[in-house]
């Protein structure tokens, strides 16, 4: 896999939270990205659905044809208190798609996220 990240991802360690959570599901990697979610997480997914609670998001992502991606890159990674967001793309071999994602931990001192919403785009 191709993984391109901010270098700067160091600097903060919700900045280093927010990398992992994102390689973790770009290497579909059930197991690692249910560390990061609270277990009455809220996923939206804007204009598709919406799922609550951290083991339905996991079935949820189960259900999926859900396959390690060939390629992640992490062009911004913003963090603020208890609220973060990631904007890149991830490539599925032919296909890519681009992504904004915001985040909130359960507080400014967590790295437990209780929701997320994420915008996707499809690229031609």
């Amino acid at each position: 896999m191709k993984i391109t990240v901010p270098k700067d991802c160091d600097n903060a360690p919700k900045r280093r939270i927010i990398r992992d959570f994102n390689l973790a599901f770009a290497h579909a990697d059930l197991e690692a990205i249910a560390e990061y979610v609270h277990q009455d997480a809220v996923w939206n997914m804007v204009g598709d659905k919406e799922i609550v609670g951290r083991d339905a998001i996991i079935a949820y992502l189960g259900t999926l044809n859900y396959q390690k991606a060939t390629a992640i890159e992490l062009q911004v990674i913003i963090t603020h208190g208890k609220f973060a967001s990631a904007m890149g793309t991830l490539s599925y071999g032919k296909e890519t798609i681009a992504f904004n994602d915001t985040y909130e931990f359960t507080s400014a001192g967590s790295s437990i996220l209780k929701k997320f919403t994420s915008f996707a785009i499809p690229l031609k």
